[in-house]
């Protein structure tokens, strides 16, 4: 039988059990203070990682700034309990005096690394402080955290568990960059698509497409949809997050009154929905069949023979459609939705070729498709690295 110890999940050839050590026996502090101006860059450590710092803090010299390495410890007192507590990795540099810094006497910096900002250790961070003035900060006692336990393994089981960690942390690394890149690249092809203010046509184009873009109201195009009296439908909420998603999948204890929901709108796949956040860019594409509260507002294209969706689904997520927004919205508050009346009145511009519509609106489509698959290959590896921390530690 494993002993209390012992963690859930090892590697081969180890048995022995873990030992409770304080954080005082394995952690030293130190000062070396900077003596030059500007003689390493600035860093900042936050809570999801240490970065450059572009300036200086408040604008004051930077002589005196605690001088760092890669491998030393740094938590900012203030807020330790929420997660400022990093193990440098981004080159020597210089760091507010403001910061402890640390560095570790018989351990593996990468053993203790995945166990920074566990649930467990914020907790144990919290305990050590104590409220200040302010509602998120807390004054680190320096004693209390000292007395901060972690079970640790025989040294070459830290660095087992240390490489195995560096290589999952590398890829969720290389993940969330492929998934930044794609954001991006769309956040590029989104300015050049379509024409810029003032202009007709947009910079980039798919071939066999050069008339300009039409430009008409809202309400020329689309045309306000109710339907109502069909209260076995399920129920529907509208986000931006998610699209339209059936009320259950929210997580969300709604309350309503079943007898109201005759009286509730049918939504339909392809109907497009303006969320009661619609001033942030609420405009919804839905792909289900349900009813929804009649706060909502669902229009749909006048000629739909003529209208893509996926074009105006992508035209509807523009930054410069969702500022456009503001020149109807003025005075809307959160939980207030455009009226169709107000949509209506805002001018559009679209390519009249249904050809060009649909070509847009695929890309697009694809790209999301994309994105979404890399999104889930990043949740999927932190989803492992969260169920490898709870397993391979004690």
């Amino acid at each position: 039988m494993m002993s209390k110890k012992s963690p859930q999940l090892r590697f081969k050839g180890f048995t022995d059990d873990w030992e409770d050590r304080n954080l005082k026996d394995i952690l030293r502090e130190f000062s070396t203070k900077s003596k030059i101006e500007n003689e390493y860059r600035v860093l900042s450590s936050t809570n999801v990682g240490m970065e450059f710092r572009d300036g200086r803090v408040s604008g004051t010299s930077n002589l005196g700034y605690k001088i760092i390495k890669n491998g030393d410890l740094v938590l900012s007192p203030q807020n330790l309990w929420l997660g400022n507590i990093n193990i440098n990795n981004i080159g020597t540099g210089l760091v507010s005096p403001s910061y402890k810094t640390f560095n570790f006497t018989d351990i593996d910096s990468s053993f203790i690394k995945p166990q920074l900002r566990t649930p467990k250790m914020l907790e144990e961070y919290k305990n050590s402080s104590t409220q200040g003035a302010s509602v998120v900060r807390r004054n680190l006692e320096i004693d209390s955290f000292y007395q901060i336990k972690i079970a640790t393994p025989s040294i070459k089981e830290q660095e087992k568990i240390g490489s195995f960690f560096k290589h999952l942390d590398a890829l969720i690394t290389l993940q969330q960059r492929k998934l930044d890149l794609l954001k991006e690249q769309k956040k590029g092809y989104l300015q050049k698509m379509f024409p810029k203010a003032g202009e007709k046509i947009p910079e980039l184009r798919f071939a066999g497409f050069a008339d300009d873009w039409e430009e008409r109201k809202s309400k020329e195009i689309f045309k306000a949809k109710v339907r109502k009296g069909e209260p076995n439908l399920p129920v529907l909420s509208v986000t931006q997050t998610s699209g339209v998603v059936y009320r259950g999948e929210l997580g969300i204890d709604i309350k309503y009154d079943v007898s109201t929901l005759k009286n509730y709108k049918v939504i339909e796949p392809n109907d497009f929905v303006i969320s009661l956040r619609s001033f942030q860019g609420g405009f919804e594409l839905s792909d289900k069949l349900g009813i929804t509260s009649p706060a909502y507002t669902i229009f749909v294209p006048k000629y739909p023979e003529e209208q893509n969706n996926l074009f105006w689904r992508i035209q509807f997520k523009r930054f410069q459609f969702i500022e456009s927004l503001k020149t109807v919205t003025f005075g809307i508050r959160d939980g207030k939705s455009i009226s169709f009346n107000e949509f209506g009145d805002l001018k559009i511009k679209f390519p009249s070729n249904i050809l060009e519509q649909q070509k847009i609106g695929t890309f697009f489509k694809q790209l999301d498709d994309t994105i979404a698959l890399h999104q889930r290959k990043l949740d999927l590896l932190k989803e492992q690295k969260k169920g490898f921390l709870q397993k391979m530690f004690v």
